[in-house]
């Protein structure tokens, strides 16, 4: 049942964003695999708020200090990082665009299977390494 009032909503979201920004800071998730869902089905986001929400609350902190905790052990291709910046500034472009052309429930739908089929493909590969 979501959440949807006062106090303990904001409690609820300072919770849920605590939570995902450790997922980011460990394992580079946070964003789109925690933090979209769970404004949906906890707090009552329609997708499109949820994944424009999310972008304004990791892409600045999270990203920025997980960036320095990498990049001090040596864990950041800078090459291939600034080699990703211009498709993946591009592909938010297009992407934010095509968004607004989704209705909010096919939109929840098709973010489902993305999540389902990485999940699955991730679970296979760890197994079979």
């Amino acid at each position: 049942m979501p959440v949807r009032e006062g106090i303990a909503r904001s409690a609820g979201i300072f919770a849920v964003a605590c939570m995902c920004g450790v997922a980011s800071g460990m394992f580079g998730i946070g964003g789109g695999v925690l933090l979209v869902p769970l404004l949906g089905l906890l707090f009552a986001f329609s997708q499109h708020r949820a994944q424009g929400t999310s972008l304004v609350a990791l892409i600045p902190p999270t990203g920025v200090l997980a960036l320095i905790a990498y990049s001090k052990e040596g864990y950041a291709s800078w090459k291939t990082g600034l080699l990703l910046i211009p498709g993946v500034f591009l592909g938010g472009i297009i992407g934010g665009i095509l968004a607004e052309k989704i209705k909010p429930r096919s939109m929840r739908k098709v973010f489902a299977g993305v999540l389902v089929l990485l999940g699955a493909w991730q679970a296979l590969e760890a197994l079979w390494r």
